[in-house]
């Protein structure tokens, strides 16, 4: 998966701006809030059809413009393909070639990035909502049926904490929820399962070519149950009416799982340094490259949001060794790292919204 060709138009502080990317590297510098990190968003967004950093689309458009709109080329095995998302005042229209998708479900994952940026330290100690939000959208880029499952439980769920806070509850109804909850559950909590053991698998390996440290990092999946199962779900969620009846919402469910990072079999946040969540988090990012190309067979692109400053020169030269020659990658920065100095890439300048074209080698 190569990205050609990268346009915007009112997108954050850009007005009209159009970037040729080389295959492999591609260095992106200038100082801070010119625009750097908007150009990586916008790859974001239509991988995901959302943005990384903030939840209403309406703060992408450009001050004072109507709309905004990115357009993206690719090569997926050897097919040129074109997409598009255009963000409105009525939410946004994505397209395949100039044609509207009815469903975000068929544009979710045809350009599968992967980005790293100083703020995914944050995981380690953010809530559990963002653990299962970072989760459920790595799954979500190579499975539609996981997407499929996800909002119809999201809408079973809604469905019953409405019921839950009503005076008189009908009974039969409540079973009838409790049973299409425990069938979508089920799918999610095995994709779920498949997905941290498949990465698993990936990221110590991963840690430890880039650290050097022989130190175990693993992540955690905890559950809502242990035995997995749509009858056990439905046992599950019978068992707990009264408590739910109690507090007005259904108290247990995949709504409520999460995913621990652990360093040498224990909570991260309680003994790594920030150097060690620094590289455990570079690890997670460089095993779901990993895990994204075992399952579809395609290289995703990598995009570095201004990572290298954090790196000493040996870590630098091993982050190059992992993706070199095999991922397409963006890397920001205020200024061009000796290491990349003798690099064959595409240096790009920003300076308030404008990108400026240097030279192929720096």
């Amino acid at each position: 998966m190569i990205v050609q060709n990268i346009q915007l138009n009112n997108f954050r502080n850009y007005e009209k701006a159009s970037v040729s990317l080389h295959p492999a590297l591609n260095l992106i510098t200038g100082n801070n809030a010119q625009g750097k990190t908007n150009l990586l968003e916008s790859l974001v967004y239509l991988s995901l059809t959302r943005s990384h950093r903030i939840s209403d689309d309406k703060k992408l458009i450009k001050n004072g413009a109507m709309f905004a709109d990115i357009q993206c080329k690719f090569e997926d095995e050897g097919i040129l393909k074109d997409i598009e998302a255009v963000i409105h005042g009525k939410g946004k229209t994505l397209m395949i070639h100039k044609q509207p998708v009815k469903k975000t479900s068929e544009f979710i994952g045809l350009l599968n990035v992967v980005l790293f940026s100083p703020d995914d330290l944050r995981l380690f100690t953010d809530s559990p909502k963002e653990r299962r939000r970072v989760l459920n959208q790595e799954i979500t880029k190579i499975s539609p049926k996981y997407l499929l499952s996800l909002n119809k439980y999201q809408n079973l769920l809604k469905e019953r904490n409405i019921l839950l806070k009503e005076e008189r509850k009908d009974e039969l109804f409540l079973e009838t929820l409790d049973e299409q909850m425990a069938e979508e559950e089920e799918k999610i909590m095995m994709e779920r399962k498949y997905f941290i053991q498949s990465v698993n698998e990936m990221l110590k390996p991963a840690y430890q070519q880039l650290s050097s440290d022989d130190i175990q990092v693993s992540i955690v999946y905890k559950s809502c149950i242990d035995d997995i199962s749509k009858e056990n779900l439905f046992r599950m969620h019978q068992s707990l009416h009264e408590k739910d009846r109690i507090y007005h919402t259904t108290t247990n469910g995949i709504h409520r799982e999460d995913m621990i990072f652990e360093m040498n079999h224990a909570n991260l946040i309680l003994s790594a340094s920030q150097g060690q969540k620094r590289m455990t988090m570079l690890a997670f990012k460089m095993a779901l490259l990993k895990h994204i190309q075992k399952e579809t067979g395609k290289n995703p692109v990598l995009l570095l949001d201004d990572v290298l400053s954090e790196l000493d020169m040996q870590k630098q030269n091993k982050l190059l060794e992992m993706i070199d020659g095999t991922f397409q990658c963006l890397i920001t920065s205020t200024e061009i790292p000796p290491f990349l100095k003798n690099k064959d890439l595409k240096n790009f300048y920003i300076e308030d919204g404008k990108i400026y074209e240097n030279r192929r080698n720096v």
